[in-house]
């Protein structure tokens, strides 16, 4: 769900592109909007990228471009696919995987095959932008590559979420916050590969 600033500026955004083919740079937002700062824009821009309503290329600048389909001034911007949410997952020490009957909504970028939903407990992966009480959308992968955020399976039991790296003689899973020690194993079952974050205000 947008909070109301983020509705009006993805509006904006929208509107802007529509009338100059380009997207609004940072400071042209700031300035609409009279922001003192174009980092509280980057912030606004960042969410929206989270929630997955704004995507952006490698372009750089006015690289911005709002997810199809957009309907700011309807009830909901999402295209209305819904998938399974599979309980919650530790952003920290692993826990016990619990599955849920309930559904969670995602914009169409992140449809893929099989994708099922989590809800992150913790904050070991804070510094990638994944939250506690965000949900990731995960797509079913067996062979991540190093790098990849991927919900764990450790001791048959226990799931979470890490950034996988294959080494010399174990797997390490390696949180995104200094406060937490990465997981060294021998054998690990990788459940998948997270392809957004979706996180949800109010």
């Amino acid at each position: 769900m947008l909070t109301p600033k983020q509705k009006v500026i993805l509006e904006f955004i929208e509107k802007y592109l529509e009338v100059n083919g380009y997207a609004p740079s940072y400071r042209e937002i700031a300035d609409h909007f009279g922001f003192s700062s174009v980092a509280t824009v980057a912030e606004h821009v960042e969410n929206l990228k989270l929630k997955g309503y704004l995507s952006s290329d490698e372009s750089g600048y006015r690289a911005l471009k709002p997810t199809e389909p957009i309907q700011v001034n309807g009830d909901s911007i999402f295209s209305g696919f819904s998938i399974p949410l599979f309980g919650a997952i530790q952003a920290g020490k692993p826990i016990e995987a619990i599955r849920t009957s309930e559904t969670l909504e995602i914009p169409r970028d992140m449809m893929s095959k099989n994708v099922f939903a989590l809800k992150v407990k913790g904050d070991s992966m804070m510094d990638d932008g994944i939250l506690d009480g965000d949900f990731v959308v995960v797509e079913p992968c067996n062979q991540p590559r190093n790098g990849d955020i991927v919900v764990a399976l450790i001791d048959k039991d226990n799931v979470t979420l890490k950034r996988f790296y294959r080494e010399k003689d174990h797997i390490r899973l390696q949180p995104a916050n200094r406060n937490y020690q990465p997981i060294r194993v021998k054998k690990v079952t990788i459940q998948g590969k997270v392809r957004g974050v979706i996180r949800k205000f109010g």
